[in-house]
């Protein structure tokens, strides 16, 4: 429930784009609030009923009513209630983005939005566009997956791009603290369900396209429509707008090709892209190139490792300079941008052998992490990794054949197994190990993610890398319905700390790992 000054219903359909909904009853009637919860509207509040997947909340317009729901608004018919007024409209999921962003002023129109959309990279290429617009002077506010940030405030959700109520509130805070630049992850359930309605973004950007959520989407190319959509019907709608396109990835090339707004290509492998990459190097705790903008030339030094990484920054870079940021200002923001959480983050206890903690939980993500961990592995990469119960199960035996063919051991354990049998995800993931070029004795299934953990660190020698993928900077696992405390990050350093205090690595006993199969 959000709560504002009241509006009339009238003002509020029209400043939504929504005048043209059937009303029946009293259309000055004055809405105080905005709910999608039945049993928490307000006196004189606005109900929205949605269709969902497991509920449909038009079986809840009594409690809506009983609970002080001054109107309701439907997409089927409903009987009538005394006194309340009754607004239908075709999609209320849809309608709802455009009337929560109504309800509180729409705060963007005085803002610089920049919308960051892909299946990996999201999160990287939003802070490091934030290190960008910084250093260039603007009040920044960035929404994704490692919640929100502005005037020194953090605010934690549990979804990359929040709700459309929660968003259209969270942009007004915003607006309050005068923030002018906001950097925004828009996942494809976002898109799809509308939650952005009513954004206008500034610039819109994409990082790259994989296979996930096909779980929702139902198949790659719904995804791919869905992903396409995000410029063709959003950044195209807004005058003056910008897409930035990865020339380096199918979808960004034929939107290149074909997108009729105006658009920046940026790409690691083309020099004729606007935005590109030249003499790249990288140093054990450094990486080093040339960042081109439009034939400008500046020298990039950062600690974030990764090829990937680097196109991340090309991103960035191509929505900071859309947005009238200079390239040498662009280039020195890339310097300062941090270590984001859990992405290629070294875990340091004075071990004898690299630890990386990686949220890579899709097929493209873990092979790009594992090709980098390679690039500090001497001997062998052992790497622990799950996938996700209630999701996509055709990712996980690609998951495994990955791990399989790039590592050297492989330990398959629980993610966020959520309600489905952690055996039944582990057996699927089994299949694509069983099709890789790994050899029998180097995979094993400890579906206790702490043991799993213990059991590579105790496993690792001088030489050797240990890769934990797929939780990133998650402090919590989905077991059953229940979210329970656990870190990957912090556990390792548990586990490095106790190793370290013996002064020695324990050998493996039971296991012929001495040697890489590579």
């Amino acid at each position: 429930m959000i709560e504002r000054r009241p509006i009339m219903l009238t003002r509020l359909l029209e400043e939504a784009g929504l005048g043209h909904a059937d009303i029946i009853g009293n259309p000055q009637v004055m809405v105080t609030s905005l709910s999608v919860h039945a049993q928490r509207t307000a006196r004189n509040g606005l109900f929205v009923a949605l269709v969902g997947t497991r509920v449909d909340t038009h079986m809840l317009l009594g409690e809506a009513v009983d609970a002080g729901a001054a109107v309701l608004m439907v997409e089927r018919e409903c009987m009538p209630y005394p006194g309340v007024t009754i607004v239908r409209v075709k999609n209320t999921r849809q309608a709802l983005g455009y009337l929560a962003q109504a309800f509180h002023g729409r705060p963007t129109r005085a803002m610089n939005v920049c919308g960051i959309t892909g299946t990996n990279g999201k999160t990287s290429t939003a802070q490091q566009l934030g290190s960008i617009l910084r250093t260039a002077g603007a009040r920044v506010g960035i929404i994704g997956t490692l919640g929100a940030t502005f005037a020194g405030r953090h605010l934690d959700f549990h979804t990359t791009t929040p709700g459309p109520l929660d968003l259209a509130s969270l942009l007004a805070e915003m607006e309050k603290e005068r923030v002018g630049s906001v950097v925004m992850e828009v996942s494809s359930h976002a898109i799809d369900q509308g939650r952005i309605n009513g954004i206008p973004f500034r610039c819109g950007a994409l990082t790259n396209i994989s296979h996930d959520h096909l779980d929702y989407h139902g198949s790659f190319e719904n995804y791919l429509l869905c992903k396409r959509s995000f410029f063709t019907d959003y950044v195209a709608s807004t005058p003056g707008s910008v897409s930035v396109l990865n020339l380096d990835d199918a979808l960004g090339m034929e939107l290149c090709d074909s997108y009729q707004g105006e658009h920046l290509a940026y790409s690691l492998e083309s020099s004729d892209a606007d935005i590109h990459a030249e003499n790249i190097q990288f140093e054990r705790h450094l990486t080093r190139f040339d960042l081109l903008i439009n034939g400008s030339r500046h020298g990039v030094c950062t600690s974030i490792a990764g090829q990937y990484n680097v196109a991340n920054m090309l991103a960035a870079a191509g929505c900071a300079y859309s947005m009238g940021v200079d390239p040498a200002t662009i280039a020195e923001g890339l310097e300062v941008a941090p270590q984001v959480p859990g992405r290629l983050e070294f875990i340091n206890e004075g071990q004898a052998f690299p630890v990386i903690v990686d949220y890579a939980h899709t097929p493209d993500a873990l092979e790009r992490v594992l090709r980098v961990a390679r690039r500090y592995t001497q001997d062998r990469l052992i790497v622990v990794f799950g996938c996700g119960g209630d999701r996509d199960r055709r990712k996980r035996p690609v998951m495994g054949r990955t791990a399989g063919n790039l590592a050297d051991f492989v330990i398959v354990t629980n993610d966020n197994p959520r309600t489905e049998d952690p055996d039944l995800i582990a057996s699927h993931t089994l299949e694509g190990i069983l099709g890789s070029s790994l050899k029998s004795n180097r995979y094993m299934v400890e579906l206790n993610r702490a043991d799993a953990i213990m059991r590579a660190i105790e496993l690792a020698l001088p030489g050797d890398t240990v890769l934990i993928a797929g939780k990133g900077h998650e402090d919590y696992q989905e077991v059953g319905t229940m979210r329970v405390h656990f870190d990957d990050r912090e556990f390792a350093r548990e586990c490095l700390r106790a190793i370290v205090a013996k002064n020695t690595t324990p050998l493996p006993t039971d296991t012929p790992l001495l040697e890489s199969h590579r």
